[in-house]
């Protein structure tokens, strides 16, 4: 049977080889530059949870489901993709009318029913 868990190939300061278990949490640092749009996000000190800039949180099951149900409404609608669903739809000029009502109702149900 194999280990759960793989050697290491680097040293650490010490000399001794860390053995790292694939299926247990693990912390990761990235630094990069992010879009203006997801300026002021962060994570909880725990990491359990995604924090807005509103300083509303959000657990990454939450935001899985969220994420699922979107693309099982855009399944629904027959839509391959959120960008197709945010295309603007072209109609052909729209022709307004204004009419008195007493006109219109005269016209339609006679000066009788009124």
């Amino acid at each position: 049977m194999e280990a759960a868990w793989q050697p290491v190939h680097h040293m650490e300061p010490d000399g001794m080889q860390r053995r790292i278990n694939p299926n247990a949490p693990q912390i990761v640092e990235i630094r990069t530059d992010v879009p203006a749009a997801w300026a002021g996000w962060s994570f909880s000190a725990n990491g359990r949870h995604l924090i807005s800039p509103e300083r509303d949180r959000i657990t990454p099951e939450r935001l899985a489901g969220i994420l699922w149900r979107d693309s099982m409404e855009l399944r629904r609608a027959g839509l391959r993709s959120r960008r197709e669903a945010e295309k603007p739809v072209r109609r052909g000029p729209v022709k307004v009318v204004v009419v008195d009502l007493a006109d219109w109702h005269a016209r339609h149900f006679g000066s009788r029913a009124g």
